[in-house]
């Protein structure tokens, strides 16, 4: 089976460029995705209201900032690790709350049906890892794996505060330099037993482009 070669392009983190002001507390970073390494955020207009404290700059595009802040961490009793996600205009001052995670979300497998379905942002079930999409700053990725299984990945139009899921079970495997289009991970079983690896392209849209077996 032929293998498709992918590669995360435009997931680097841009940290630092908005101008003089710390906006995120040491140590902080634990609590976030490893491709974070620097916690400190600068911005050029002082903020309409205090940063939320604790929280970490996790994307970066054009002025506008998305911090996240833990305020539950996975335990035993209780397996869930809730956060919050800010966005914060570098060029106006403005501080928004964008969303809280939801580990208790609805499922919508089963609505997809190969298709991205839409969801409230309060249905967003995780954020381990936010990025950017690529020449579109308004637009935001957010994905995560809530229940030690599947990653569910979400796309967020921060003007009209909605947001798709996508039928993705293994996450953004990259997205094209324009930023059009995306690459997901899934997985598909064999009629006689077991499973393997898909990698699925989509228009922002939603549409299928194409479906490539990846080997195992």
């Amino acid at each position: 089976m032929k293998k498709t070669i992918l590669t995360l392009m435009g997931a680097a983190l841009l940290v630092g460029s908005c101008g003089h002001r710390t906006a995120a507390t040491d140590g902080a970073q634990d609590t976030i995705s490893s491709d974070v390494q620097d916690t400190t955020q600068q911005v050029s207009q002082e903020p309409s209201q205090p940063l939320p404290e604790g929280a970490v700059t996790v994307a970066e595009a054009n002025g506008l900032v998305v911090l996240a802040k833990t305020v539950q961490t996975a335990s035993e009793d209780d397996p869930a690790t809730i956060k919050t996600l800010w966005l914060y205009d570098c060029n106006s001052g403005r501080v928004d709350s964008l969303l809280t995670t939801n580990p208790f979300a609805e499922l919508r497998w089963e609505d997809m049906n190969g298709r991205p379905v839409g969801v409230a942002l309060s249905q967003i079930a995780a954020a381990d890892k936010v990025m950017f999409v690529p020449a579109h700053p308004r637009l935001l990725l957010v994905e995560g794996c809530p229940e030690a299984r599947n990653v569910w990945t979400y796309i967020i139009d921060l003007e009209a505060k909605t947001a798709r899921q996508f039928p993705s079970t293994e996450g953004i495997l990259s997205f094209s330099a324009s930023g059009d289009t995306l690459v997901l991970g899934a997985y598909r079983y064999h009629e006689e037993g077991g499973r393997y690896s898909v990698a699925r392209t989509y228009t922002l849209e939603g549409q299928l482009v194409r479906e490539d077996v990846l080997d195992d």
